[in-house]
């Protein structure tokens, strides 16, 4: 490695809840000179850093870029010279659609160090936030990760042929591609009955949730005014979290431990 430059740290800042850090990430966080953060990196989450650390903004949502991914490399390249501990904030896990890849491939070819630390991904906090599993053997056997949207637009390859049996199929920055997704997953024979969830803003504060069908969840979004960032869950799964819904009602909590 280039003695040059200092360490670059690729850290999951989880899904939101600054409670959802691991140990090794508010570690990381409390040595860092300067940190790179996403657009999804929660305020909080960015307190933990000494407040002699420099915050450097290189966000970037779909439609709304305001770093391109060759910009952000050269400034993470960039500070490795100028820093010993350098951190690169990724919201959710780093390795799950979070261009992780990209970003190693081009400090290791500079000759800068380089570690990821996983982080939480949104999909696991948001659904245990709300008290259900991603899979149950009577509902869901498998898990499909897809992205919404590919490196040149909107991704509809991955729905085709794709089928919703026995599946919970999530799927990441989908919201701009709901109607792509609907139906292309309608035309290869996943009936319209098929529950939807889309879980808003995952974990925080003004986290909200609604449900609807392939049929009918476009206009559910629609009437309801869903905005990004939010996350896509489709499968019977969501059955189960309704039925678990309408018995957690029921039970009467005495105490919280929050």
């Amino acid at each position: 490695m280039n003695p040059n430059y200092g360490k670059v740290y690729l850290v999951g800042a989880g899904p939101g809840d600054p409670e959802l850090l691991t140990r090794k990430a508010v570690k990381i966080l409390r040595k860092a000179e300067v940190v790179l953060y996403d657009d999804l990196v929660a305020s909080r989450i960015l307190r933990m850093c000494r407040k002699k650390t420099e915050l450097i903004y290189v966000g970037k949502r779909l439609g709304q870029h305001s770093c391109q991914q060759a910009e952000i490399n050269r400034k993470i390249a960039d500070m490795a010279l100028q820093y010993q501990v350098v951190v690169r904030l990724k919201g959710g896990d780093p390795s799950v659609f979070g261009r992780v890849g990209e970003e190693v491939e081009s400090l290791l070819t500079l000759g800068i160090e380089c570690e990821i630390v996983a982080g939480i991904t949104t999909a696991s906090g948001a659904v245990a936030n709300l008290g259900f599993p991603l899979t149950h053997r009577d509902y869901s056997k498998e898990i499909l990760y897809l992205s919404g949207h590919g490196k040149n637009g909107k991704n509809s390859e991955s729905f085709k042929n794709l089928s919703c049996e026995g599946k919970t199929l999530v799927v990441y920055m989908g919201l701009n591609s709901l109607e792509e997704i609907v139906d292309d997953l309608i035309s290869c024979g996943n009936s319209e009955t098929v529950p939807v969830a889309i879980i808003e803003n995952a974990t925080l504060e003004s986290q909200r949730m609604i449900t609807g069908t392939l049929g009918d969840i476009q206009w559910i979004a629609k009437e309801k005014e869903v905005r990004s960032p939010a996350l896509l869950i489709i499968g019977n799964i969501v059955h189960f979290y309704s039925e678990m819904d309408s018995l957690r009602s029921l039970i009467h909590r005495p105490y919280s431990l929050s």
